[in-house]
């Protein structure tokens, strides 16, 4: 196996250059200081320089240079050592018939254990024999779950060299199943839903260019089903009237971000999932950094993005790049203007809620074509209460607000976004507000005075905002939500 380019014993030599070079910035800090403080003096008192840089150096702060040489040259030092080790670390593996990809070789990785790799697949191998017993078998699942979440890349590249497809299906089709066995009451099969998106999300984002359609394959419940929205059952969203034809799985055109964050950036598409693009639309308005934080491209392409699960806790949930896309190739859900980041926020969504008790289009209550608990899919993201998404997009409860607009004021004042929604009736609604007005739907506050509210629909800027006073809305809207974003991370 041969690493062009790497010469290790060149590169260890770099790293103990940096890290005396780390060291000697106090030294250098100080002696330009000094000239400086003589210059100083010598001027009576005037600057001896107006650059920035050179006039940190006559206090010692922690950032700019050169005071960040004494930590940064050091970290930049641990990375090559580590680096090298874990790539001589790979030329041995090589060397005893094993093989990591060579994208994968000079990872900032602890070095790859054979061991540790042997160890997962024993106990992947083993799972077909398991007697779970009368409590279930989480707590094996749980055993191989913990080994395969603590390889890293290399590893792992190792591990799916010589695990099967068969039994890494057997091992994705098991942590989802969990159906009670009906032998015994307290029985608890498969992993709960966090725990198993957490698993897969991981796997996914180590994969290796040559393993990451084995982890696909391993994990389906990973690519949320479209097959039960109501545009694939009807063919166009009811109450839009957007259609949509030959839907299928593919990878979409356009770039994550383009200029930016924005709330205008998210479009709903055509899903019934007003109730959670509303909330990711206001939430954005508000704190537009909140979407670099918890969104990122990894480098072997799939999407990471992290929400929070039903129980609260912090879930950064994986994706290969494929969308839902009409036959027109554009994303049959949400996306932005030209860019795909919202797609993946509700595609991350539509794995990890757990919220579903069905709901249904006018006329369709009751229909189980329509109305019907789901979870992992598209269609458990249809027809839901403003008061679902939120804990999702920020990791805290939502506060229920009284239908008042001094209350909506004061929470949006606060720096709050604030969700609403329509009623079902439309008959009542003044002629000046008919155009802008939906039903069944969800709007979110983008601006508030004491005599009016503009409310933003969440199908996109096509859709003026609705500008009513406080009156209409107390009589047109209910259902408030402020969402809280203090202390999301």
């Amino acid at each position: 196996m041969s690493y062009t380019g790497f010469d290790v014993e060149r590169l260890r030599t770099f790293a103990v250059h940096l890290r005396r070079t780390g060291s000697s910035v106090g030294d250098l800090r100080r002696d330009v200081a000094a000239v400086l403080d003589d210059a100083e003096r010598a001027l009576r008192g005037r600057p001896a320089t107006s650059s920035p840089a050179l006039r940190r150096t006559q206090g010692f702060l922690p950032w700019g240079l050169p005071s960040s040489l004494a930590w940064s040259l050091p970290e930049v030092a641990g990375s090559i050592e580590r680096r090298c080790d874990h790539l001589e670390a790979c030329r041995v593996l090589f060397e005893d018939g094993h093989h990591v990809h060579a994208h994968l070789a000079f990872e900032d990785a602890p070095p790859p254990d054979a061991t540790t790799v042997q160890d997962a697949l024993d106990a992947l191998r083993g799972l077909a024999d398991l007697d779970a017993g009368i409590n279930g078998n989480r707590d094996d699942l749980r055993r191989i779950a913990d080994l395969l979440a603590g390889l890293t890349a290399a590893e792992l590249d190792l591990f799916l060299d010589d695990a099967s497809a068969d039994d890494l299906r057997a091992f994705g089709d098991a942590v989802a199943d969990t159906s009670d066995s009906g032998w015994s009451p307290f029985d608890h099969n498969g992993l709960p839903v966090g725990e198993r998106i957490a698993l897969a999300s991981t796997l996914l984002s180590l994969a290796g260019p040559t393993h990451l359609d084995d982890v696909a394959s391993a994990f389906p419940w990973m690519t949320p089903g479209f097959d039960t929205t109501d545009v694939f059952l009807d063919g166009a969203n009811p109450q839009t009237g957007e259609d949509a034809s030959g839907i299928t799985y593919g990878v979409p055109e356009g770039p994550l971000f383009a200029d930016g964050v924005s709330s205008t950036d998210v479009y709903q598409g055509r899903l019934g999932d007003c109730w959670f693009i509303a909330s990711l639309a206001a939430s954005t308005q508000m704190d537009p950094d909140l979407i670099a934080r918890n969104i990122r491209e990894n480098p072997n392409g799939t999407i990471s993005v992290r929400l929070w699960d039903r129980d609260g806790t912090e879930r950064w949930v994986t994706m290969t790049r494929e969308l839902p896309l009409a036959d027109d190739g554009t994303p049959l859900g949400a996306h932005g203007d030209g860019e795909l980041w919202p797609a993946y926020y509700e595609k991350a969504f539509a794995l990890l809620y757990e919220g579903d008790k069905g709901g249904a289009p006018d006329g369709k209550d009751g229909d189980p074509l329509y109305d019907r608990s789901e979870q992992g899919t598209y269609g458990a993201l249809e027809w839901d209460w403003t008061e679902k998404a939120p804990p999702y997009v920020s990791g805290n409860e939502s506060r229920g607000l009284d239908v008042s607009f001094e209350d909506v004021q004061s929470a949006f004042d606060s720096g709050s976004p604030v969700i609403v929604a329509s009623s079902d009736d439309k008959d009542d609604v003044p002629e000046h507000l008919q155009a802008g007005y939906f039903g069944r739907h969800v709007y979110y506050v983008t601006e508030i005075t004491d005599d009016h509210v503009l409310l933003a629909n969440p199908w996109g800027d096509d859709y003026e905002p609705l500008r009513l006073t406080p009156a209409e809305f107390e009589a047109h809207f209910d259902s408030p939500q402020a969402i809280d974003l203090g202390g999301t991370p």
